[in-house]
C-alpha cells in the first residue's frame, strides 16, 4: 500500500511491531527501553498470542568457541549458500546468551543436558553447541511467560492490540521507506504511522496450506504449534519488494495422531521407545514401510544416503501392529502410558492383514508385513536398517492400524535480512525502516538444530527492537489528529486504546482490600486476586479471583481448594494441590503479593 500526502492517519507511534510472539515481545521490550512509544499487535485474541514460543520448550543455544561453532553450523548449511556476516553475528550472540539471560532477565541459565554430543554428532565439533534454559521444566509455557512479562512491565510505553491483524505495510513509493501499517481492528481499517521503524515478527506459514504446497512441496502437514501463523509476513515481504530466502526449510517432530483436526495431538510420539519397539511399523500410503521407526528425531530430518532430509509426507500413513503389540501397549508403564492408551482407542481393528489393508486403503500391506517378518528371521532390517533388537515378527491376528499425520512445527522462510535485521530488496539494498525478527526469514537455510530458534528470537528481537527505535532523519508529514496520537501520550478514541491490563490500578479495590498479581500459573494471563481483611484483626476474610485462565479441569478446580485452605489458616503458605503444582504456585504468589501490600499499608 503506497503512502500519499493525502493519506489519513489514525495514530502515530515510534515503532510498530507486528506479531506478539517471542521475537515480537523482545522487539517491543527493547524498543521501549530505547524510550520509543511502541504499538504491538497480534491477530490472535488475548490468551492465544505468543506464536510458536508458547509451545516451545525454552531451550537456548550457547557455546564458547567461535571457530568450533561456525564449523558446526556451516556443515548444517552445506551445500547451501551462507550469508557469513549474518551467521557470524548470530554466533557471537549465541556465545553471549548466558550474559543475555543474566543481564535482561536476572536469571542464571542452567544447562539442559540434552544432546551433549549435538543433534548431528556425525559433524565436526558437534558438541560445541549446547543448550540451556531459564525455566524449570520444558514445554510448560514458562519461557513464553518470561518474555510476555517483560512487555507487561513496560505498558507505559507499549500499547498492545489483540485480534488486530495487519492488512498491509504502507510504503513511500519514491524512497521505498515503510512508514506505517494498515491494521484491521474492531471491524475497521486503521492507518497507523511508524515514525522510526516497523518490525515484522509474524512467524511462518505452516497454517497456510497453499504456501505449504507451493514452498515446501508437501500436501498434508499437521501444525503442532500456533494456529495463527498464516504466512502474512510473506505477503508483506512481496508487497514491499523484498528478496525471499529459505522458503523450503521447515522442521517438525515426525508424526502426530490423525484425528482430522487443525491441531493434532502427540507431536513427540516418534521418541516414545515403548511405542516403537516390537511387532509394529509405520506404513505409507500403499502399506509399505518408509520411515525408520527407532531413529531419534532430528526435528523431522531422516538419514538419506549420508545426509539428512525432510521426507516427503505420505497422505494417509498408519502405525500398524498385531495383537501381541496391542496387549503390550495396553499395559505400558512408561511416562507416555496414558497417551499411548488414548492412541489405542483410535485404532482400526481387523481379523486379517488383508482386511486391514482394505480398511486403510493400503494395497501392499500384506507384502510389507511378510517382508518385516522375513527380516526379523534374518536378524537384519535390509529396508531401513532399524535395530533388529527392536523388531518382533507379527503373529496371528487380529491386527490394528492407527492413522497418523506428518507434522510441522515452524517454517524458516521470509524476507532476506542482514545482520542488523534490516530487510533487503531484490537488489540487496536495505528497505528503509523495515526490520524482521524471529522465525519469519531467520538465518537457517537447511536443517534445523534444536535450541537455535529460541536463541534467534532473543537475538533478533533485541537487534530489531533497538534498531527500529533509533530516531531517523526522514521527515514525513503524517497529519495525525493530536487527540488520537499515541506519540503524544494520549488516545481518546476507545477503539484505539490498549488491550493490555495488568497493573493493580487496573482492578478496583475498596477499603481494606488489596490486589495481588502473579505470572507463575500455567495460563497465558496473569492470576489476579483481591483479598479483603478485617481491619482490627488483620485476618483475611475473603479471597476473590479477578482474573485467571488456568486449565478448567485442573487449575480451575484447584483454586477453590487453595482459597478454603488460605482462609482457614490466614496465610498463603498452604500445600499445593496435587496435580496442579504450577497453578498452586501461581495462585499462592498472587495472594502473597496482595498480603505484602497489606503489610505496607
Amino acid at each position: 500500500m503506497f503512502y500519499k500526502d493525502s493519506l489519513k492517519w489514525s495514530a502515530q507511534y515510534d515503532v510498530i511491531v507486528i506479531g506478539f510472539g517471542g521475537a515480537g515481545a523482545g522487539a517491543a521490550r527493547f524498543a521501549a527501553d530505547q524510550n520509543a512509544k511502541v504499538l504491538l499487535i497480534d491477530a490472535a485474541p488475548e490468551g492465544s498470542e505468543g506464536g510458536n514460543t508458547r509451545f516451545a520448550g525454552g531451550a537456548i543455544a550457547y557455546g564458547t568457541d567461535f571457530n568450533a561453532l561456525k564449523t558446526y553450523y556451516l556443515q548444517t548449511y552445506a551445500p547451501f549458500n551462507v550469508d557469513e556476516d549474518t551467521l557470524d553475528t548470530f554466533i557471537k550472540n549465541v556465545m553471549a546468551t548466558k550474559i543475555y539471560t543474566k543481564k535482561f532477565f536476572n536469571i542464571e541459565a542452567q544447562p539442559t543436558g540434552r544432546r551433549p554430543q549435538g543433534e548431528y554428532p556425525e559433524y565436526q565439533h558437534s558438541d560445541a553447541m549446547q543448550s540451556q534454559t531459564m525455566t524449570k521444566g520444558l514445554y510448560n509455557g514458562g519461557f513464553w511467560k518470561l518474555l510476555r512479562q517483560q512487555v507487561y512491565q513496560r505498558l507505559n510505553k507499549i500499547d498492545v492490540w489483540y485480534e488486530s491483524p495487519a492488512e498491509h505495510l504502507i510504503q513511500d513509493p519514491m524512497t521505498k521507506t515503510v512508514v506505517g501499517v494498515q491494521i484491521k481492528r474492531k471491524g475497521k481499517l486503521w492507518n497507523i504511522a511508524a515514525k522510526n521503524g516497523v518490525v515484522m515478527s509474524l512467524g511462518g506459514f505452516e497454517n497456510n496450506s497453499e504456501m505449504v504446497q507451493t514452498f515446501l512441496g508437501q500436501g498434508a502437514l499437521a501444525p503442532i504449534g500456533t494456529l495463527y501463523n498464516q504466512g502474512k509476513g510473506i505477503d508483506f515481504a512481496i508487497e514491499v519488494g523484498a528478496r525471499l530466502w529459505h522458503m523450503h526449510n521447515y522442521d517438525s517432530h515426525g508424526l502426530s495422531l490423525n484425528e482430522g483436526k487443525k491441531h493434532e495431538r502427540f507431536a513427540y510420539m516418534i521418541n516414545w521407545k515403548s511405542l516403537f519397539t516390537g511387532s509394529l511399523f509405520i506404513a505409507g500410503d500403499d502399506g509399505t514401510r518408509y520411515y525408520k521407526e527407532d531413529e531419534e528425531d532430528r526435528h523431522g530430518y531422516k538419514y538419506n544416503h549420508g545426509d539428512w532430509i525432510m521426507l516427503p509426507n505420505q497422505n494417509h500413513p498408519h502405525i500398524v501392529f498385531d495383537q501381541t503389540q496391542y496387549k503390550k501397549l495396553q499395559h505400558d508403564t512408561s511416562k507416555q502410558a496414558t497417551q499411548i492408551k488414548e492412541m489405542l482407542s483410535c485404532a482400526i481393528k481387523a481379523d486379517t492383514i488383508t482386511e486391514l489393508a482394505q480398511k486403510i486403503k493400503a494395497p501392499k500391506l500384506l507384502q510389507a508385513v511378510s517382508d518385516f517378518n522375513f527380516m526379523v528371521t534374518q536378524k537384519h532390517d535390509y529396508a531401513l536398517n532399524r535395530d533388529i533388537k527392536t523388531m518382533r515378527a507379527f503373529d496371528d491376528g487380529p491386527y490394528y492400524a492407527i492413522s497418523v499425520r506428518h507434522n510441522i512445527l515452524h517454517t524458516h522462510g521470509g524476507a532476506r535480512r542482514n545482520s542488523k535485521t534490516e530487510v533487503l530488496d531484490l537488489d540487496g539494498r536495505i528497505i528503509p525502516h523495515l526490520y524482521e525478527a524471529g522465525e519469519l526469514g531467520d538465518l537457517f537455510a537447511t536443517k534445523y538444530i534444536g535450541a537455535n530458534s529460541i536463541a534467534d528470537l532473543l537475538i533478533s528481537g533485541r537487534i530489531a527492537g533497538e534498531n527500529a527505535a533509533t530516531p531517523k532523519n526522514d521527515h514525513f508529514d503524517f497529519k495525525v489528529d493530536a487527540v488520537t496520537s499515541a506519540s503524544r501520550g494520549h488516545i481518546t478514541n476507545p477503539d484505539l486504546k490498549t488491550d493490555a491490563q495488568i497493573s493493580a490500578k487496573s482492578f478496583q479495590a475498596g477499603p481494606d482490600q488489596f490486589i495481588g498479581i502473579s505470572n507463575q500459573g500455567l495460563g497465558d494471563l496473569p492470576i489476579v486476586v483481591r483479598i479483603s481483611v478485617d481491619h482490627k484483626t488483620q485476618r483475611i476474610t475473603n479471597i476473590e479471583t479477578l482474573q485467571q485462565n488456568e486449565t478448567p479441569t485442573v487449575g480451575g478446580k484447584a483454586i477453590p481448594v487453595l482459597i478454603k485452605e488460605m482462609l482457614a489458616k490466614n496465610t498463603f503458605e498452604v500445600d499445593a494441590v496435587s496435580g496442579a503444582s504450577s497453578t498452586s504456585q501461581g495462585f499462592k504468589a498472587a495472594v502473597k503479593d496482595a498480603m505484602n501490600k497489606l503489610r505496607k499499608a
